[in-house]
């Protein structure tokens, strides 16, 4: 029924990609996209009206890739194994290209307001007389070709940080799928565990992916401000900038306070998650029982410690994010006032320039600062805790002293004549520092279509058997 099903939705072709082919015009533009709006008017969209995935955005592909670079970091003995340094390793050279294409675009944009203040120098009745109006028309060309040019940059770099960001995601959720098809059952880890780090941990590449480059841009931006801010209004200038330094310290200490929040919320959601997924295997039990409000309470109280972490951290991001209205009026504030007290005179092209570079300092350096310290914090929770369990045990892949065959098909089913469980004097425990052994010095030889019953008291090993059998308990010795 499954392959049936499965060989259904696979013929089911979709349209090829668009963007395979387009064009450079069609990319900054995004109008390869076109005719998906067009059928999209015409009717409502269905399934098969979507387009295929690209190639590089294929879940196997990119789990490939993940688990190459892990498997590298696993096997070096001289470092202990990152799974940050594996995905900088497959993603970094795309994601630190569009990078640099947004330090282009942020030292483009911070041409805008000295352009601005040319123009406003040339209308100035009172202004300068050595800008003609050939030195106009260039001031207002440049603007309007640095605007032209952020507007087309900006939502192509932030398309790309955001599959980048799919792309992370997709390789972990692949990642942490092969990792669990492999653990041993030694390894106390519920599914309440695993299906929050695939349903919410994973999701952390996407939330912040698009604010990370902040955290290197931002300083470069705060200098650069500072020079220009410096030729306008000289010393004055320092008074505003250091006002912003001083809440460096405690954005960075409440960003280490919401990272520590986000693991809390983590655990609490781990423990909600397992209790929910045992009372629904054990519903019909529930039921019968009429256990359903201690049940509810349970849940319902673990769901109260979990609001109480997220309430926090809540707390903590309205913090950060109230600085961006108090710093950028208290800066200009600060600044305006130093130059008037000093005995200068402030003219309508400076006061422009003098707000135009704040609110672009207070832009990067205050709201998408907060911003990127706050989801870093927690993008390095999560793969922290992805990494945890990636390195977890794993079962062994094939018993020593056995042999690998080929199951042929006879009648179209596969044929087991000679297939056969043969056990010899197998020794095994579930703990290596457990006293005593589990399974001693088994014996144990079933053929092919033969019928074995194992008895015993409660304790005596069946189960434990069985495990050695399947490989979920590891052997001391023995075959």
């Amino acid at each position: 029924m499954y392959r049936l099903i499965a060989d259904d939705s696979n013929n089911k072709k979709r349209p090829p990609n668009p963007r395979t082919n387009a064009n450079a015009f069609e990319v900054l533009t995004f109008s390869w996209i076109l005719n998906l709006f067009k059928v999209g008017l015409k009717r409502d969209l269905e399934e098969n009206d979507l387009y295929s995935p690209l190639n590089d955005h294929l879940a196997s592909l990119l789990g490939n890739e993940l688990e190459e670079k892990w498997n590298l970091e696993i096997n070096n003995k001289y470092r202990n194994p990152s799974l940050l340094r594996a995905l900088i390793k497959v993603f970094g050279p795309k994601y630190m290209f569009y990078g640099f294409l947004q330090f282009t675009n942020e030292m483009i944009k911070m041409s805008q307001p000295l352009l601005i203040g040319e123009l406003l120098e040339f209308f100035n009745t009172g202004g300068s007389e050595e800008i003609d109006l050939v030195h106009a028309c260039t001031c207002t060309s440049g603007l309007v070709l640095s605007m032209l040019i952020t507007t087309c940059l900006r939502p192509l770099y932030n398309l790309e940080y955001l599959q980048c960001g799919m792309m992370m995601r997709v390789a972990s959720r692949s990642t942490i799928y092969r990792k669990a098809l492999r653990l041993t059952a030694l390894e106390e880890k519920t599914a309440g565990q695993i299906i929050n780090l695939i349903s919410n941990d994973v999701n952390r590449f996407d939330s912040g992916i698009v604010y990370y480059h902040v955290l290197w841009i931002g300083p470069l931006q705060t200098i650069l401000v500072t020079y220009f801010l410096w030729q306008e209004i000289g010393l004055c200038s320092l008074f505003g900038v250091a006002t912003y330094l001083l809440f460096i310290p405690l954005q960075g200490f409440l960003g280490k306070k919401i990272s520590e929040l986000r693991l809390k919320t983590a655990i609490k959601t781990d423990e909600r998650v397992r209790l929910m997924n045992e009372i629904i295997l054990g519903i019909r039990v529930i039921k019968m029982y009429t256990w359903e409000k201690p049940f509810a309470n349970l849940i319902k109280y673990a769901r109260k410690k979990e609001i109480q972490q997220i309430r926090g951290s809540a707390y903590i991001r309205a913090i950060l994010l109230s600085f961006v209205v108090i710093q950028i009026r208290f800066q200009i504030f600060i600044s305006i006032l130093a130059y008037i007290l000093l005995g200068h005179y402030m003219n309508i092209k400076k006061l422009f320039v003098i707000i135009s570079f704040y609110n672009l300092l207070i832009m990067t350096m205050g709201n998408l600062f907060c911003q990127a310290t706050t989801k870093m914090a927690e993008l390095l929770v999560s793969i922290k805790r992805i990494q945890n369990f990636l390195l977890l045990e794993d079962k062994d892949g094939q018993l020593k002293n056995t042999t690998k065959k080929d199951v042929g098909l006879k009648n179209g089913t596969e044929d087991l004549s000679n297939f056969s469980i043969a056990i010899s004097k197998a020794t095994a425990k579930w703990k290596n520092n457990q006293l005593r052994n589990t399974l001693e010095n088994i014996d144990l030889t079933v053929k092919s279509g033969q019928l074995v019953a194992i008895i015993g008291p409660v304790g005596a090993g069946k189960s434990s058997l069985i495990q050695a059998i399947i490989r979920e308990l590891p052997l001391i010795k023995g075959r």
